[in-house]
């Protein structure tokens, strides 16, 4: 049986940001049911055996249920204190396993400069930021001399609609995997809220020729009266800081409706919860995704979709690849948002049909993971 690693950047040591934890997920299960059997492996920074909510024994713990919970729990690797020590495989079990691996998938990690997985034949880098990503790229070394094959779910990424130079990366787009038997269509009329997990300000941020790239802020900001405008009340579980207190003000006087994302959202079985029980999802996106054009489609949205759910997100400018106005509507001002939540509460069960199809068409990981084992050869 072929053998692939899914190497991460620090996800182990946040694991209540399940969809990010999801977005790895999809490619370590969407693998195995190909027949490649996958391992996940992390590296951490420092992490201190100290009791408290990311001590040392709360992550082994916590990583632990969830790689048995998915049937990977002789499967995993995670290297933290800047390689010095190890949980899951050790570090002989690594070195065996990078040995005879085929196939190494980054997810937007870089690995170190020298170490056993950059002996594996077939080396490809996972962007999930695109547009951020190429524009660090201009500005540090991210090392992708250390791949042969460049992924991005920017789908206009490296054409002429993208706004930033990707330095000759040639750079293939996919969309992000779904595996459906871990998300089955779930339609039900009664469900209510329209809804969407983020972050408000995020960690991305770059500025590029005095262009600013940034998160969701600003965006929110813009579509401020969108839940006033389509008579729609959107929950969001959001990740917001006490700082922030008048931007929690601004959003509650508008319609929206605040979650605690670590209780709504804050691991893989509650997050799914939250998506299913919505009645469809309503998202911007981040800001540099929008000014790059960079056609981003959210992994998030990708779940809306597989469980049926209606998507009304932010366009990016992936237009030209999905199917729009069925199951999926893109909006670019309040007044196309507005319009979208209408048509959606008017024809609901016909925009869940189309949800799910689009997502069997387009998400489904057996379809995207063998388009990527094709192209890397394997």
């Amino acid at each position: 049986m072929p053998k692939a690693i899914v190497a991460t950047g620090g996800t182990t040591g946040t694991p209540e940001f399940a969809g990010s934890t999801w977005v790895r997920l999809q490619y370590m299960l969407g693998l195995q049911k190909l027949g490649i059997e996958s391992y996940w492996v992390d590296r951490l920074g420092p992490v201190t055996a100290k009791q408290g909510r990311h001590s040392l024994d709360y992550l082994m713990r916590r990583f632990g249920r969830l790689a048995c919970e998915f049937g990977f729990h002789d499967r995993y690797c995670v290297v933290y204190n800047g390689g010095e020590a190890y949980f899951g495989m050790t570090e002989a079990e690594l070195v065996g396993l990078a040995e005879s691996a085929d196939l190494l998938l980054s997810i937007s990690g870089q690995p170190p400069p020298s170490g056993p997985l950059l002996a594996l034949p077939r080396r490809a880098y996972i962007d999930v930021d695109p547009g951020f990503t190429q524009v660090w790229a201009h500005q540090i070394d991210l090392a992708f001399n250390l791949y042969n094959f460049f992924f991005t779910v920017g789908q206009n990424v490296g054409g002429p609609e993208f706004n930033i130079p990707t330095q000759g990366t040639d750079w293939t787009p996919v969309l992000p995997p779904v595996d459906l038997d871990w998300w089955p269509a779930r339609i039900d009329e009664a469900c209510e809220r329209f809804s969407t997990v983020a972050d408000w300000r995020g960690s991305q941020d770059a500025i590029f020729e005095d262009q600013y790239y940034g998160g969701k802020r600003s965006e929110f900001i813009r579509f401020l009266d969108v839940p006033l405008l389509g008579n729609q009340r959107i929950e969001l579980a959001l990740t917001i800081g006490q700082h922030d207190y008048e931007d929690i003000g601004l959003l509650g006087g508008h319609n929206w409706r605040l979650r605690d994302p670590y209780s709504y959202a804050g691991d893989p079985e509650s997050y799914r919860e939250f998506i299913q029980n919505s009645r469809a999802e309503f998202s911007v996106a981040k800001s540099g995704y929008v000014r790059s054009n960079s056609g981003w489609v959210s992994d998030r949205t990708a779940c809306y979709l597989a469980s049926g759910k209606p998507a009304l997100v932010q366009s990016t400018g992936f237009e030209w690849k999905l199917p729009t106005g069925k199951g999926l509507l893109t909006f670019r001002t309040p007044e196309e948002a507005a319009a979208g939540i209408h048509d959606i509460n008017d024809h609901y069960l016909e925009h869940c049909a189309a949800a799910r199809e689009i997502a069997e068409a387009y998400f489904d990981s057996n379809k995207v993971l063998t388009s990527i084992l094709e192209r890397v050869g394997l």
